[in-house]
């Protein structure tokens, strides 16, 4: 390790910072000027860069792509992004079968591109949306596919520590560590690279249904159709129903619920590669027409039910549809086009054993937007999805539950940066579902503006929190990786608390 003076502390010669020092998230609604930005392309160059925060006593945090819309990554020492890592290696596992290891900066997109054309070709099992995720950046928020976390794909990781050392955590190692280092929130050093276990390619046949409310939504359905499939998801398209020619313009009773379901087959795909190429650019163009008209609510707000009913009948007009796909063309379904921006807060709830609960929150938060529109505020003009994820031993997750079979139902509110009105919105759905079902918010996403959220996230995760110092101690005694506010201000109140308990 070669050390030499620059500015007013020390560098060493493989961690040389960028020389741009200002970074924004990818919605551009965080702007941070760190005191240095750093690119790192190896693991060498990770170890260095925790060697010269500790010479020159600074913090880190770590960004990848930077979809994160909440503080995660918000430092005024040294951030890391860690996008130039992205090596991928697949190896035959005696007790996983297949596994691939990605490093760090790994989009999922390019993840998928190795796992396909792999020989067998391989796939994972659940993924996010989205494909130009990195998989650091999904592994320690905890952020989900259509029924499961991606931590809980997870097989091993290496993590570079504050002593600079390189530790694996796995469930053969220590698996009480590795539930806490696989959802570890940045806490416990710069994740390096993922193991996944991987699976032969399969095929999806992804159906899209549209049917009004009335006709469908009942906890039965929701039910059978759950246990008939890989996975589903349901969808509230905000006043589908809206008609200007009818004097009850905005009447909830024409409104339709949007169903989204996949299922494993053995059926052939529906597309050619080129052909699938062609309709993701189809949808490339499609999406920037529609955000650009989402744009224009902003300041024609009234204009919503209008705007959102045409977007409607566009999705809609060509009827139910139903395609086979290899299952990463399946998961990923929604093309990613990086220019088109949203707020989203997105809430998770334990599902009731009779899926009652699904039911009436999804027309609580219909009735709501509905009040809100005949007082004049139009909050949202994007759907707000439904999605049911299994509970996970990950100790920092939001769906972390010892019953395996717990279900949890993800509630995903969206809409367009910069709608009027879409905070009081959100802030009365994410309440509800605290005061009524403990739920939590997605680390990820937009949770910092709901009142009170710092001490209410310090009471339900304090036996979780608890847990997780213990790993985070070991690991980052110092606290190199303990700076952000919310984390801090959260940690402290749980660890506060059981300390006044512990001297009573």
């Amino acid at each position: 390790m070669t050390t030499m003076k620059r500015n007013k502390g020390l560098v060493i010669r493989s961690a040389i910072p960028i020389e741009n020092k200002t970074w924004e998230n990818w919605n551009g609604q965080i702007h941070i000027f760190p005191n240095a930005i750093f690119e790192p392309s190896t693991l060498e160059d990770l170890i260095d860069i925790v060697k010269l925060a500790k010479i020159n006593n600074k913090t880190i945090r770590c960004a990848a792509q930077g979809h994160t819309t909440s503080s995660l990554s918000v430092t005024k020492n040294y951030l890391v992004v860690v996008t130039n890592l992205n090596k991928v290696t697949v190896q035959h596992n005696p007790k996983y079968g297949w596994t691939a290891t990605a490093e760090a900066g790994t989009s999922l997109s390019d993840f998928d591109n190795v796992l396909r054309n792999y020989d067998p070709p391989l796939t994972i099992d659940s993924a996010t949306v989205y494909n130009t995720f990195r998989v650091s950046g999904v592994i320690a928020t905890g952020s989900h596919g259509a029924k499961s976390i991606m931590p809980d794909q997870l097989c091993s990781m290496k993590i570079v520590t504050s002593s600079g050392e390189v530790c694996e955590f796995s469930e053969e190692i220590n698996e009480s560590e590795f539930n806490a280092a696989k959802l570890n929130l940045g806490l416990l050093g710069i994740i390096y690279s993922l193991t996944f276990r991987v699976q032969p390619m399969y095929n999806l046949r992804l159906t899209d249904k549209f049917i009004p409310n009335n006709e469908w939504l009942n906890p039965k359905n929701i039910q059978n159709l759950l246990e008939s499939s890989d996975a589903i998801g349901i969808n509230y398209f905000p006043f589908n129903g809206f008609n200007q020619s009818d004097p009850n313009s905005l009447d909830p009773n024409r409104d339709q619920i949007w169903i989204k379901y996949w299922v494993r087959t053995d059926e052939p795909v529906s597309f050619t590669q080129q052909q699938l190429e062609q309709s993701r650019k189809s949808q490339r163009q499609g999406a920037i027409q529609q955000y650009e008209l989402r744009r224009s609510l902003i300041q024609n707000s009234e204009a919503t039910p209008n705007i959102s009913a045409k977007l409607w009948n566009d999705l809609t007009s060509k009827g139910n549809t139903s395609f086979v796909y290899q299952a990463p063309d399946a998961i990923h379904y929604v093309v990613s086009e990086e220019g088109v921006k949203f707020n989203v807060m997105e809430v998770a709830f334990k599902v009731s054993p009779d899926f009652s609960n699904v039911i009436t929150e999804y027309f609580f938060i219909m009735e709501l937007l509905y009040d809100f529109a005949r007082k004049g505020k139009f909050p949202i003009n994007m759907p707000v999805e439904f999605r049911f994820i299994k509970s996970s031993e990950a100790l920092l997750s939001i769906t972390f539950n010892k019953d395996p079979e717990e279900l949890y139902c993800f509630v995903n509110v969206m809409t367009v940066p910069g709608t009027p009105n879409w905070e009081e919105f959100t802030q009365l759905i994410a309440q509800r579902l605290f005061d009524k079902y403990k739920a939590k918010p997605h680390w990820a996403k937009d949770w910092e503006f709901i009142p009170n959220v710092r001490s209410y996230l310090s009471e339900v995760l304090s036996d979780q929190i608890k847990q997780f110092e213990k790993v985070r101690a070991k690991y980052d005694p110092d606290k190199m990786f303990f700076d952000n506010n919310s984390l801090q201000d959260i940690f402290s109140k749980s660890l506060d608390s059981q300390n006044g308990k512990d001297q009573n």
